[in-house]
Parts: C-alpha cells; sequence; structure tokens
C-alpha cells in the first residue's frame, strides 16, 4: 500500500501528476482511490489570492492493471521513437491484450517484414509481465497489418508448395518468427503431396517445404 500527496493547479492535474508519480495510466488515478485535500481556489482574473488543489492517493501495488500497463509503457516506447499515434481498438481478456493503432509513421513502426513490430511487441512483453507478473499475451497491431501479414504467408506458402510438386525439390522460405513458422506449418499440414519442417536457429528460424515422404 502506497499513499502519497499531490498538489496542481487543479484537481484533474493533481490527479495527473500523482498518475506521473506512481507510473500509471491517468485513467488508472479514479475517484475510488483519491481523497480531496482541497479543491484549491483561483485568483479572479488572474489575480488575488489563490492556492493549489491537493489530494491524496491510496494505491494497492499489489493490484496491477495489466491493460493501464501496456498502454503505459506503449506510449514511452513510440514518444521515444518520435511517432505520434491513435489507438483505434483495445480488448483486455483473459489470456491476451490486442492493441490496434494507426499512425503516420507506419511504415518505420513496422519495418522490414514486420520486425521493428515484433520487437516493440516483445519489449512491451517483457516490461508489462515483469511490472505486472502477468501472463497474458500482448499482441500490437497498427492498421491491420497483422491480417495483410497472414494472407501474404498463406499465399506464399501454397506458391512454395506448388513448386515442390513441380520439381520435387525443397523449397526454403525467407527467415520467420514463431507465430509465421506456425501459420506456414498450419496452413501446409493437411497437404497430401508436401511436409514442412523448422530448421535454423535463433527466434528467425526458416520452414522448409519438401515432398512427403523424400527422407535427405
Amino acid at each position: 500500500m502506497k499513499v502519497i500527496e499531490v498538489e496542481g493547479k487543479t484537481v484533474e492535474d493533481a490527479k495527473r501528476r500523482a498518475a506521473e508519480e506512481l507510473g500509471l495510466n491517468a485513467d488508472s488515478v479514479d475517484d475510488n482511490l483519491v481523497e480531496i485535500i482541497d479543491e484549491g481556489k483561483s485568483g479572479i482574473f488572474g489575480f488575488g489570492v489563490s492556492r493549489p488543489a491537493k489530494i491524496r492517493v491510496t494505491y494497492n501495488a499489489d493490484i496491477k492493471d495489466v491493460g493501464a500497463n501496456v498502454k503505459t509503457v506503449l506510449n514511452e516506447i513510440l514518444t521515444r521513437m518520435g511517432v505520434k499515434y491513435i489507438i483505434n481498438e483495445f480488448h483486455e481478456g483473459e489470456s491476451k491484450v490486442y492493441v490496434e493503432f494507426e499512425s503516420d509513421d507506419s511504415g518505420l513502426i513496422i519495418g522490414k517484414k514486420g520486425r521493428n513490430l515484433e520487437a516493440i511487441q516483445f519489449i512491451v512483453n517483457v516490461i508489462v509481465s515483469q511490472q505486472t507478473s502477468t501472463e497474458k499475451k500482448i499482441i500490437l497491431d497498427i492498421e491491420g497489418y497483422r491480417a495483410k501479414r497472414e494472407r501474404a504467408i498463406k499465399k506464399v506458402s501454397f506458391e512454395a508448395a506448388k513448386k515442390v510438386m513441380r520439381t520435387g525439390k525443397p523449397v526454403v522460405l525467407e527467415p520467420m518468427n514463431p507465430f509465421e513458422r506456425r501459420l506456414v506449418h498450419l496452413s501446409l499440414q493437411n497437404h497430401d503431396k508436401v511436409e514442412t519442417k523448422s530448421e535454423g536457429m535463433g527466434i528467425y528460424r526458416k520452414v522448409k517445404i519438401l515432398p512427403k515422404n523424400v527422407s535427405e
């Protein structure tokens, strides 16, 4: 349990300052946590005696707001990157948190083959997990990129399978992250002519598509 007293020009300003001091999203400092000590007083037309508003905030650090934490961490990363963004969709379920946003700098955020977006998502997952002890998977998406990427990967998978059938030789796809490799495996798992396997080291391993029942 942590109790702090904060002053501001207004009660809302004091709440914002309290959120910054506690490392919380401003929306997390709601009226249930706040005791107004003094609503403050402003001078008339900028003259006369004025005094700041003062609040007392009681925050239980053991109660972690995962959703607010995700927004705070994401905002910190994107702000440091120097980009502006708007969150269009935010869902927090029992096992995952989904955030879809847009930005004029979407190309920078996505990066080549989505690697910047994957890196940002990885960092957000690590930090939020450490700060809240949550096991929820945090998924970041920007302007529907992930759906477009999934369609592209499925198309590449089927085209590679056709090439394997035509030539009888294995085809190795570009390096992919675990989610994308799994998508390739699932797309071709019921194919009667080819099979898939992952190879290589590290996060960005490759998927090899080869004729069924052919040992190398």
